[in-house]
């Protein structure tokens, strides 16, 4: 569905009248990378999140899908139409909703906002008028479709760019930190719209730009956790543990331990740290090991021992911040070792 096989990516780090008479003394006009070798591929219908810190290069990757610039090396593909040779056809197929969206007119009401930019789209007459009825109810706005759009709250604002976007009925929906700008209740519900309307329901394919760990791992199908220009890890949200060597957590309810059950947990191959903490149930031990082989029998074998009644034993998924540290971390590392 899309695709982007070896993309390079740098900005000149001088504008103006500067890099202008650097250019015309033929002077060389330094630049700064942003991309690094990138590649990925998303599957039709999938929901796929580009995660990482500010600055790591989510925006940069959106635009240059979106058409909005040009790669300096590399390819990328939508519906196998190569995004650089055939930009027109390309744009035919996504539509790009950016948070910090700026192009509606406030003085005009939403229906007339959406009339202009159909208008502009190439569409009139009943067909936009359709349109703009399927897309408004389908983000829930058709109670406010008279309203003038400087009445309307962040999140209203947001979901009117997602009607707008879908007037022409894309294949492929870009959205570039759709929820940073509005608050808990209305992001949930700017997430539900994603997963449940335009995924589930739509069929559509979206990419989603975040620095929030919980909307990446809540909402997408895999994720490409992206640092200093680089994706460093790429998987389903719940794989990428296993991926990249994370701590295993287990958590062990039991009716009732005694000093030398624990002690005798602290002496397991891979130990790294328990916890004792009772409730109603009983009492949760939990231990968390290197991932090794052999680790979770030994762990059976000796919580079972002292014939205490065994009531849970479960695997705890890791947190999603931890894996984030650790990947980040990891390039960093890398990318101070270049330097030096």
């Amino acid at each position: 569905m899309l695709t982007v096989e070896h993309v390079d990516k740098s900005f000149p780090t001088l504008h103006g009248f500067g890099a202008m008479l650097r250019s015309l003394t033929g002077q060389h006009i330094p630049r700064r990378q942003v991309l690094f070798d990138v590649n990925l591929q998303v599957e039709r219908g999938e929901l796929f999140g580009l995660l990482g810190p500010n600055g790591a290069g989510k925006s940069t990757l959106l635009k240059l899908l979106a058409t909005l610039t040009v790669p300096d090396r590399g390819r990328m593909t939508i519906d196998g139409i190569d995004v650089a040779a055939e930009p027109l056809e390309a744009k035919r197929r996504i539509a790009l909703c950016a948070s910090d969206e700026r192009s509606f007119y406030f003085r005009l009401t939403a229906r007339q906002n959406l009339e202009f930019f159909g208008a502009l789209a190439g569409l009139s007459g009943k067909h936009l008028r359709d349109r703009i009825d399927e897309c408004i109810e389908r983000v829930d706005l058709t109670s406010h479709l008279d309203r003038r759009v400087g009445g309307f709250s962040s999140g209203m604002r947001v979901r009117l760019t997602v009607a707008r976007a879908l007037l022409g009925d894309p294949s492929v929906l870009f959205f570039d930190e759709p929820t940073r700008a509005v608050d808990p209740v209305h992001a949930e519900d700017i997430r539900m719209l994603i997963r449940g309307e335009l995924v589930q329901k739509a069929g559509k394919t979206v990419i989603l730009a975040t620095n929030l760990l919980e909307e990446a791992w809540e909402v997408c199908d895999r994720v490409a956790v992206v640092n200093h220009g680089r994706i460093v890890a790429l998987g389903p949200p719940r794989e990428l543990d296993h991926d990249l060597g994370a701590i295993a957590r287990y958590r062990v309810t039991l009716a009732e331990v005694d000093d030398e059950l624990l002690a005798r947990t602290r002496t397991l191959p891979g130990f790294l740290d328990l916890r004792v903490v009772r409730s109603e149930r009983g009492v949760d031990l939990l231990v968390e090991m290197e991932p090794q082989e052999g680790a979770l029998g030994a762990l059976m074998r000796v919580v079972s021992w002292n014939g205490s009644a065994l009531r849970d034993f479960r695997p705890v998924d890791p947190e999603a911040i931890e894996i984030f540290k650790k990947v980040t971390s990891v390039t960093d590392v890398k990318d101070d070792e270049h330097r030096d």
